[in-house]
């Protein structure tokens, strides 16, 4: 099975990538008569731009994924290009097209794991975080933009103490608000260990965030 040419996979790696250079054909049509189940049948029989028009859906909520658990988008964009070069060549092995969408966050999501798994040194970026942790006892009642500034970094510290296992479900579940039946598709995971990987988590992350206020 040939593989997509290198610069359409770097170019779905770009946050506005994928742009609209296929042409109206047969894509079109099979995407008109049965949707993306039509298109997904036809990248598995080899058809590179039918898996364009895929991706092209899909690249950003993949690449804003990538970002939120790496914390890098230099890692992210070679995770995600990672994993759509590894959807390619795998595509073929899904028996069910319809869950495409699930199989391919899994990807993303592994991908992401191993490069947590194999960074040396990891660094700290920017999060977007909800939710700060509860403040301390005597804290003051209105904090000030100093305050707000030091709680986010202190939440990010913390998040850079866990596992990749557990940055990731927290991500998914916190930042990206999946419920637990879209997490447990994403991870391949029954839901029940969705939520006891979800309390583990937040408990690890309850520890670091204390360590991290010492």
């Amino acid at each position: 099975m040939t593989r997509p040419p290198r610069e359409a996979i770097l170019e779905a790696c770009e946050p506005a990538g994928w742009g609209a250079r296929v042409a109206v054909s047969s894509i079109d049509r099979a995407a008109d008569a049965g949707g993306d189940v039509a298109l997904v049948r036809l990248a598995q029989r080899s058809d590179a731009e039918a898996f364009d028009r895929l991706a092209a859906a899909r690249i950003d909520r993949a690449y804003r994924l990538a970002v939120a658990i790496l914390r890098s988008e230099p890692d992210a964009r070679d995770a995600v290009q990672e994993a759509f070069v590894a959807a390619w060549r795998q595509l073929p092995k899904l028996r069910d097209p319809a869950s495409f969408d699930a199989w391919l966050e899994r990807i993303v999501v592994n991908a992401c794991r191993m490069a947590l798994r194999h960074r040396k040194v990891v660094r700290v970026r920017e999060i977007d975080v909800s939710d700060p942790p509860e403040p301390r006892a005597g804290a003051r009642e209105a904090p000030g933009p100093d305050d707000e500034i030091a709680s986010v970094d202190l939440v990010r510290r913390a998040l850079g103490r866990l596992d990749a296992d557990k940055r990731a479900i927290l991500v998914l579940h916190h930042v990206e608000e999946r419920p637990v039946a879209e997490i447990a598709a994403a991870l391949g995971i029954p839901a029940g260990t969705v939520k006891w990987r979800l309390h583990a988590a937040r408990a690890a992350l309850q520890k670091a965030l204390e360590e991290e206020s010492r």
